[in-house]
Formats: structure tokens, C-alpha cells, sequence
């Protein structure tokens, strides 16, 4: 017999430090399987153990909800202790019918703010460019020269298709 399993395992080309691996993997296969077999270990389970952790765990997860509540009880009360209703989102209405009429309507050539010429505080005339933006934009223009289209003002950083389409009827080249 052992001359045939020899011979079967040359045959298979397994190498002697394979077959020790192997033979050690079974052996440990089946002690495990002989430990869950044959000795079973007991399992003690107390009731009453485990109910005294849960009353513990139902005490600090009570205090918690308590501080959690004191938390928010801050944010919902001014200091004299008068509640302020929830935030609620407001809505902006504009100062002037003016601001809302010049960004729907395209300006007429003598209105328009020439992008290439212009300095800070004429750029800082268009709406949604204030000090960095119109900086950028002359930065822009410092290092690659004059813009040859409106769409060339989407390369400044920070300036975007929804700011472009704003601005567009206000400018020109």
C-alpha cells in the first residue's frame, strides 16, 4: 500500500515539502473536527447575567438620549429662555427691479463692459465678479494676452457655464 501511494504521488509530481504541508493540514482538519465532535464544549449561558448587562446598556443609552437632549435644548432656546421656531430657508427678494432687468436683457454696445480694456472696479460692475474674479481675469489676460471670445473667460478659475451666461450680454471684446 505504500509503495502504491508512493508511487501515485510521484506520478503527480508532488514534492516532499508539499506533501508534509499537506499531511499537516489534515491533521489539523481532523483534530478540530474531533474537538466539535467528541468533547463539545458547554456552552453556560445565564439568563440572568446577560439581563444585568442589558439593564446597564438600557441606563447609559438613557443618559445619553438625556444629554442629547440637553444639547439640543441649547440650540433651540435663546439665553433668556424664549424658544425660537425653526429655521426656515428665506427667500431673498432683490433690492432693485434694475439688478434682475440688466442680467435678462443684453446691453447695448455703449452699456457693455469691454473684458480686454477694462480694470478691477469695472469688472467688478458685473454681476457675480467681485475683487478675486475680476484679479483672476486680469491675470488672464497678462499672461495669455487679449481674449478672442466670450467663452474664453470659463478658462479663468472660479468662472463657470452659469456665471458665463450671466455675464455674456454685458461684455464685449
Amino acid at each position: 500500500m505504500k509503495r502504491k501511494l508512493f508511487f501515485f504521488l510521484d506520478k503527480l509530481e508532488v514534492q516532499r515539502s508539499e506533501r508534509i504541508a499537506v499531511s499537516v493540514l489534515f491533521a489539523f482538519l481532523l483534530v478540530l473536527s474531533s474537538y466539535n465532535a467528541i468533547l463539545k464544549p458547554d456552552v453556560n449561558f445565564d439568563a440572568d447575567y446577560y439581563a444585568e448587562l442589558e439593564q446597564v446598556f438600557e441606563a447609559r443609552s438613557q443618559m445619553v438620549r438625556v444629554e442629547e437632549e440637553q444639547i439640543l435644548a441649547r440650540y433651540e432656546s435663546e439665553p433668556d429662555g424664549v424658544q425660537v421656531a425653526a429655521l426656515q430657508p428665506e427667500t431673498v427678494t432683490p433690492d432693485t427691479v434694475e439688478s434682475d432687468t440688466a442680467r435678462e436683457q443684453p446691453a447695448t454696445d455703449g452699456e457693455r463692459i469691454n473684458i480686454n480694456e477694462a480694470d478691477e472696479e469695472e469688472l467688478q460692475e458685473l454681476p457675480g465678479i467681485g475683487p478675486a474674479f475680476s484679479e483672476r481675469i486680469i491675470e488672464w489676460r497678462k499672461e495669455n494676452g487679449e481674449f478672442t471670445s466670450k467663452e474664453q473667460l470659463i478658462e479663468v478659475r472660479g468662472i463657470g457655464e452659469r456665471r458665463l451666461e450671466v455675464i455674456k450680454p454685458l461684455i464685449r471684446l
